[in-house]
């Protein structure tokens, strides 16, 4: 009989110490997503200001002095969004985001075309002399090779600064804009690369064939 209580009080202590380290799971798993979502939500004004940033490229392009603040502001915002866009990877790989966050992803993404867009507009108006660097990916199956690739340019570009704009983008999120993007370049794989919008790079490359295309 004493036997069998004590079985029972450490079945019992078993089952709370369980129950408690679920909860204290949920609770992290939900500190987390709600610090996900903190970033996403900052970005609200980032995204809206590269949105009036676009237009200003429009309507102030035949200015005299337009290139060189325009040129200035764009590398700097580049910094913002890559540094932004560093946090929230860390925070992805901690925990997968749940499906409540992927609107908010979407939104990042959209925010980055966006960032782009600016990019490529101001070359063509300004003869900017930077690198616009699109790294294609899967959100949803990423594989070994795309984390090697992802530091592979996360490195160049610590190497290259404001000389390379690194752009990442998914495939895979239910995006139009992107989905005429692949259809425009016929990107089918992942990873792949554009570079300038006029190099294409599929699978895996090193650093000193980016190299080749990316001067900086």
């Amino acid at each position: 009989m004493v036997a069998q209580d004590v079985f029972w009080k450490a079945f019992v202590l078993t089952l709370i110490i369980f129950v408690i380290g679920v909860f204290i799971g949920m609770w992290i798993d939900n500190s987390r997503v709600e610090e996900v979502r903190e970033e996403y939500k900052g970005m609200e004004i980032s995204s809206n200001d590269a949105r009036m940033q676009s237009l200003y490229y429009q309507i102030f392009r035949n200015s005299s002095n337009f290139c060189e603040p325009a040129i200035q502001e764009n590398l700097r915002f580049s910094e913002k969004v890559y540094a932004e866009g560093l946090r929230i990877d860390e925070y992805e790989k901690v925990n997968k985001l749940a499906p409540s966050l992927i609107i908010d992803k979407r939104r990042y993404v959209l925010l980055k075309l966006q960032f782009w867009f600016n990019c490529i507009e101001l070359k063509r108006n300004c003869n900017a002399s930077y690198s616009n660097v699109v790294y294609f990916y899967s959100h949803y199956n990423t594989s070994m090779e795309e984390n090697v690739h992802s530091a592979v340019l996360m490195d160049l570009k610590e190497k290259c600064g404001r000389g390379m704009m690194l752009i990442p983008l998914p495939i895979d999120l239910d995006i139009a804009t992107i989905d005429i993007i692949k259809k425009q370049y016929n990107i089918t794989v992942t990873p792949t690369i554009l570079i300038d919008e006029r190099v294409k790079l599929e699978g895996l490359q090193s650093k000193t064939d980016l190299g080749e295309y990316v001067r900086c």
